[in-house]
């Protein structure tokens, strides 16, 4: 029997498509070229290796020029923000005084920005769920404890964070929703102004919050790859049917062997 569903499941995997035409493999290349290089580039930041992140980053500017954007059915907005993204990067690793963290959080945003473009399916964004959920429980403990200036200190955490992956979300959702959270943060900038209203400013962190896990799952649901959930759906499709069987016949005989008893 399991030789049965090796061989079925082996079947059906390799009547799957391998080869793909020569101009999508290149741009298959590219992409994972380019996504390759901007984690170099962090990387190399992170280790304060700052004239070699701008060599990649030339490298880089070279390479994604050469991607035919029409082809590849990439908006004048998302090259824009990749494009502002990318000078952030530049004026991380060549500016005199910039904070280090200040650094991290530019080259973290190019790298988010160039993965939301060329990932289809995944995207690195969503790897900040905890950090950002964090930040705005943070910002509600301060507000329960009436603590002001720590509320202030927990916002513009918060801030960073989302300065950090806003250009890949402009990339990877829509619109509507990107304008949606937007406007949930600058209503909450201007509660924080003068006094803190915890009334205020407590529903609208739970409003913020949903919206923030809304929007995770949402994209955690929307992002998984659906020839995956094919081959999943078919292979377990398969398998029941053949326990089906196998349990149907031998229902059979045990039907049989009863009736010869009798």
């Amino acid at each position: 029997m399991r030789q049965i569903i090796m061989v079925m499941v082996a079947v059906i995997v390799l009547s799957f498509p391998m080869s793909i035409q020569a101009d999508e493999t290149t741009s298959l290349h590219t992409w994972k070229e380019l996504n390759h290089t901007s984690d170099q580039i962090l990387q190399l930041v992170k280790q304060e290796k700052f004239e070699e992140a701008k060599q990649l980053l030339d490298y880089f500017s070279v390479m994604f020029l050469e991607v035919d954007f029409q082809e590849e059915k990439i908006t004048m907005s998302s090259l824009r923000t990749v494009t502002g993204s990318f000078e952030h990067a530049v004026e991380a690793v060549t500016a005199i005084d910039m904070p280090f963290d200040q650094r991290i959080y530019n080259v973290t945003a190019f790298r988010l920005a160039v993965d939301a473009l060329s990932s289809e399916h995944h995207p690195l964004w969503l790897h900040t769920e905890k950090s950002v959920m964090n930040s705005l429980a943070n910002m509600k403990i301060t507000i329960v404890a009436e603590d002001s200036q720590g509320f202030q200190h927990r916002f513009n955490e918060f801030l960073r964070h989302y300065d950090m992956i806003r250009p890949a979300l402009f990339i990877d959702i829509e619109p509507q929703h990107l304008q949606k959270i937007d406007s949930q943060i600058t209503y909450l900038e201007r509660l924080r102004s003068g006094n803190v209203d915890k009334d205020k400013v407590t529903p609208h962190l739970e409003v913020m919050e949903t919206e923030w896990t809304n929007l995770y799952s949402r994209e955690k649901e929307d992002s998984a790859d659906p020839s995956l959930w094919w081959v999943m759906f078919t292979i377990g499709g398969m398998i029941t049917m053949s326990l089906s069987y196998v349990g149907y016949k031998k229902y059979k005989a045990e039907k049989q062997k009863v009736r010869g008893k009798e």
